[in-house]
């Protein structure tokens, strides 16, 4: 089983990087303008979709807002992964320098093919998400 780890500071409210997580239906350019749908209620499902097509799926373990959200995390981008088990997806946001909040994101559990695409491509999402919002993207951005 893996864990990945991505700890990015970003130049924002905790309260706008809350909602460039958690807006539901909102086009999320730093994800490729997929969107997410949940009602973010203590156990409630979510859904993740991109082009379309379901990309993840889970429930709600823990939500703290805007300082913590864990979710079960279930993998659907494409067939090879489908049938590998679900991890589990979580963001803490917690205050950095004046202005400034930390973001840590942590997917772990995760075996096989999603496991080196969540190795891969995590990274990459948490930069485009911090030139998104410092770029004027969220709501009280720096």
């Amino acid at each position: 089983m893996s864990e990945t780890v991505c700890r990015v500071r970003i130049r924002c409210t905790p309260e706008a990087l809350w909602s460039a997580l958690t807006d539901t239906d909102v086009p999320r350019p730093w994800m490729g303008g997929g969107t997410v749908h949940s009602s973010w209620a203590p156990e409630a499902a979510y859904e993740m979709r991109a082009a379309g097509a379901e990309v993840a799926l889970g429930h709600l373990i823990a939500i703290d807002p805007p300082r913590r959200l864990k979710a079960t995390f279930d993998p659907r981008w494409d067939p090879a992964v489908v049938n590998e088990p679900p991890g589990t997806l979580e963001y803490r946001i917690e205050d950095a320098e004046e202005g400034l909040c930390e973001l840590t994101v942590t997917i772990a559990g995760l075996q096989g093919a999603s496991a080196a695409r969540v190795e891969r491509e995590t990274p990459g999402t948490c930069s485009r998400l911090k030139e998104w919002i410092e770029a004027g993207g969220a709501r009280g951005a720096g």
